[in-house]
């Protein structure tokens, strides 16, 4: 407690006060502490606000970094739908009209559901989207496949979009321009994945790296 005469801090059991001599003994005397409000002031200067909005945003690796490969897009298996529902019709067709006729015509369309069935194959197996820890590698075509490869600070040119049936069933297509030419590739698999990527290519490199 504190002496009311002098103000001088005193023993709680002390009659009277050890400096000034005043009687203590009747006076009701309050801890100072007890009597005010205590605040604690908390000071920020810039720096500690800087690295608060900073700590989140992350970076790509440099140049000269080594480049590993991070993620590989898949096709969804919706690419396969016209070969799995044209096969059977193609052996029906090969069987009953095409071995009885041999006509031109038979020929051309056997021809045509023999295209209708392999070429998505081929696509299926030979196209290919692959993000690395600097680049997204695309390739796109069989015969005389087009491989593009776009820097990851400039992946934001790629435009995923999904069709009614493409939500329903969660797959999309992944459309771009290069060199003044547009190039579209369809069913991608899981294509929110591939949109996290766009958004923010440095955050999907550091929890890449860090899983």
């Amino acid at each position: 407690m504190f002496c009311p005469n002098c103000g001088k801090q005193i023993k709680d059991s002390d009659n009277f006060c050890r400096y000034c001599g005043a009687d203590v003994r009747n006076t009701e005397i309050k801890d100072i502490s007890e009597n005010d409000d205590e605040y604690v002031v908390h000071r920020y200067d810039s720096d500690e606000s800087q690295i608060s909005k900073t700590i989140n945003e992350y970076k790509l690796p440099d140049d000269d970094a080594e480049e590993l490969v991070l993620y590989d897009i898949k096709k969804h298996w919706m690419a396969l739908f016209w070969p799995v529902i044209l096969t059977p019709v193609f052996f029906i067709y090969f069987w009953i009209i095409f071995l009885n006729t041999h006509s031109l015509f038979s020929w051309i369309i056997v021809l045509i559901l023999l295209f209708a069935i392999i070429y998505p194959i081929l696509r299926y197996n030979s196209d290919k989207i692959i993000i690395t820890t600097k680049y997204a590698h695309i390739k796109l075509g069989v015969l005389n496949p087009v491989e593009i490869d776009i820097p990851l600070t400039k992946i934001d040119v790629l435009d995923v979009s999904q069709t009614t049936v493409g939500r329903m069933f969660d797959y999309g297509t992944v459309s771009f321009v290069h060199d003044s030419e547009r190039y579209e590739y369809g069913y991608v698999q899981s294509p929110g994945e591939l949109q996290y990527i766009i958004d923010d290519p440095a955050r999907f490199v550091h929890e890449a790296m860090t899983e």
